[in-house]
């Protein structure tokens, strides 16, 4: 009888641990023993879409392969073993987004179905926009694997996608740099920085406008449905990001979203939330931030008066939506609702 994770627990979802076990499984290193060890799983249980497993056990299977194998960048070579998930909706709806900058924004949005907690996040930089990837929990050496294989995912994956030769502008790894670094420096063939402050990968304005191949916008459509009902079904986040998040969206029409309101609902100080927040690799502006972004563009699709968007995002005036509006998309809320098609309430 398999195990299953506790619901208090941040989890994964068990197919997500299968592009790692199966290159293990190739290079005769024992999976099934492991698993059946660590969780009392076999590497078929993985398949199916409803189990999710703590992160603690992928973490300490990366671990043992890395011991197992020798190898000391088993995150990049995690990378390129293709394992498609045909049960997998947020996949496709990445796959299906209109263009680069779009496939990151539904990436984030969706990612709770491959794991718990906002690991992965778009930020807007001067030069153009960058994705963030913190992993959960206190660090342990499965994390720079884990790390490695999410920005080699996506510098690769973003050339396949777009049919073009797309060089990263730069990527940044918290952990040390290796004592050789010549695989990394021809994978991303662009500036690299170890020991930097977060993970994230970076792509200019002019990339991030790239179309996607298999742009599609009612298989999109078809897909984003998916993922939604697949986020509905899981158990409530327990992370405190995901928690700040939930009550700030609750709050940010005419309730007290401010950072010191926002404590008090959670039952602890502004030290300690900042604290917190900071352990889990987010800043409590980025969260609101974040959270407005995503929230104008479905307000906005839905025929929505912008006055009464800019209500429900929370701010005092128009004029400071129209600001951030313009940031966050680089063009006013009219633009937008003109280029973009109406989606169903």
């Amino acid at each position: 009888m398999r195990k299953a994770t506790s619901s208090g627990e941040p989890s994964l979802s068990a197919r997500m641990a299968r592009q790692a076990l199966h290159l293990a499984s190739r290079r005769g290193l024992p999976v099934e023993a492991w698993l059946r060890e660590s969780a009392g799983l076999g590497l078929a249980d993985l398949d199916d879409p409803e189990l999710r497993v703590p992160y603690a056990l992928l973490d300490d299977l990366l671990e043992r392969m890395a011991a197992g194998a020798g190898d000391a960048n088993l995150g990049l070579h995690i990378a390129r073993v293709e394992v498609v998930d045909l049960d997998d909706p947020a996949t496709f709806v990445v796959l299906t987004s209109a263009t680069l900058r779009d496939s990151l924004e539904r990436g984030c949005r969706y990612q709770r179905v491959w794991g718990d907690g906002e690991r992965f996040r778009v930020e807007d930089t001067e030069r153009g926009v960058r994705m963030r990837f913190t992993p959960v929990g206190a660090w342990r050496p499965a994390h720079r694997h884990l790390v490695e294989a999410a920005m080699s995912q996506l510098a690769t994956g973003v050339s396949a996608f777009t049919g073009a030769d797309v060089k990263p502008l730069r990527v940044r790894f918290v952990h040390a740099a290796p004592s050789d670094v010549r695989e990394h420096e021809a994978l991303f063939r662009c500036p690299l920085e170890f020991g930097a402050p977060f993970n994230d990968i970076e792509f200019s304005h002019e990339d991030a406008r790239r179309p996607f191949v298999h742009a599609d916008g009612l298989l999109h459509a078809m897909f984003e449905r998916q993922a939604s009902r697949a986020l509905e079904r899981l158990p409530d986040v327990s992370t405190l990001t995901g928690r700040v998040r939930e009550q700030v969206r609750r709050t940010l029409a005419g309730g007290d979203c401010s950072f010191g309101g926002i404590a008090q609902s959670l039952r602890m100080s502004p030290r300690t939330l900042q604290r917190r927040l900071a352990d889990e690799g987010q800043r409590y502006a980025a969260i609101v931030d974040a959270l407005r972004r995503e929230l104008s563009e479905t307000y906005l699709r839905r025929r929505m008066a912008i006055a009464e968007v800019s209500f429900l995002l929370g701010y005092a005036e128009p004029a400071a939506f129209h600001r951030a509006f313009k940031r966050w998309w680089g063009m006013s809320p009219e633009q937008f609702r003109r280029a973009h098609p109406r989606v169903p309430e």
